[in-house]
């Protein structure tokens, strides 16, 4: 166990400077993948060489190092699984997205109930039944994860065991993801925007918001367009504290205008002129 440790402090050092990385995340995600892969593949080397003192020994590996290290692995998968298949569509449906992955682990947590509770509780009095190698038993195995196994590395549940870290990890991932989308339909985009928020307001008049709301909408010019016009008021309209009702009605009256449709924008494009004129003089 002793030749163990080590390992094990050298692979969060290690972790923890992948996260620390300014590569994107789906990159810093790949390498945290295998770098828990790596010290997997190091334990079960370590272990065919290695003998345990005991059976305290073989237990505390297989209930607690080699499940947390899977553990890892097991949750870096899951968000790297989220980050390329979420999809690209307004909060509502990212929330309801996030939602189901919520219920799915419950879904797993309700078919294991029983050794959820044994393990959440650190129980003990079944622990030589469930993490010695003499009692494996392959029909007890919740995850298909057969490159990792040969007869001298897994018992009947420290699969199961990484499975209930990994819960944890998970289920709390998840719920993040969905407060930030919240945060976002409220306006607040960051911590330090609260302050912000509370010193821009919105000057014109509610007409010239839904001009523009809906400009930057059909040009792409936020999230490439795929952003539902609804979302889009209500996230910007939040941020200035602005109270807009019947958008739908608005936006039939700027259609309705006979002579200058695009009224603000226009605005907007002669008070920039202007400004760059102005400049240009200085």
């Amino acid at each position: 166990m002793k030749s163990i440790i080590p390992l094990v402090e050298q692979y969060h050092v290690l972790q923890k400077m992948h996260g620390q990385k300014k590569n994107n995340k789906t990159q810093i995600l790949k390498s945290q993948i295998q770098e828990a892969k790596s010290l997997l593949n190091k334990l079960r080397v370590k272990i065919r060489t290695t003998k345990f003192q005991n059976t305290s020994e073989e237990i505390q590996f297989f209930k607690h190092i080699k499940p947390s290290i899977h553990a890892d692995f097991l949750f870096y998968s899951s968000q790297l699984k989220f980050q390329v298949s979420k999809p690209n569509s307004t909060n509502s449906v990212l929330k309801n997205y996030l939602k189901n992955e919520l219920k799915k682990l419950e879904n797993k947590k309700r078919n294991n109930i029983d050794f959820y509770g044994y393990y959440k509780h650190n129980s003990n009095f079944l622990d030589h039944l469930y993490f010695l190698r003499e009692n494996k038993q392959l029909d007890l195995f919740s995850t298909n994860l057969s490159v990792y196994l040969d007869s001298e590395f897994y018992t009947s549940h420290d699969i199961l065991a990484a499975e209930v870290l990994a819960y944890d990890l998970l289920t709390e991932f998840y719920k993040k993801e969905i407060k930030k989308l919240k945060r976002i339909e409220s306006g607040v985009f960051n911590e330090n925007q609260s302050k912000m928020k509370a010193t821009l307001q919105w000057s014109a008049s509610k007409t010239d918001f839904i001009e523009l709301m809906y400009a930057l909408k059909v040009s792409g010019a936020i999230n490439f367009g795929n952003i539902n016009t609804k979302d889009l008021i209500e996230i910007i309209s939040n941020f200035f504290d602005l109270e807009i009702t019947n958008h739908y009605k608005v936006y039939s009256d700027i259609k309705n205008r006979t002579l200058e449709r695009t009224k603000f924008l226009n605005k907007l494009t002669t008070a920039l002129q202007e400004k760059l004129d102005f400049d240009d003089g200085i």
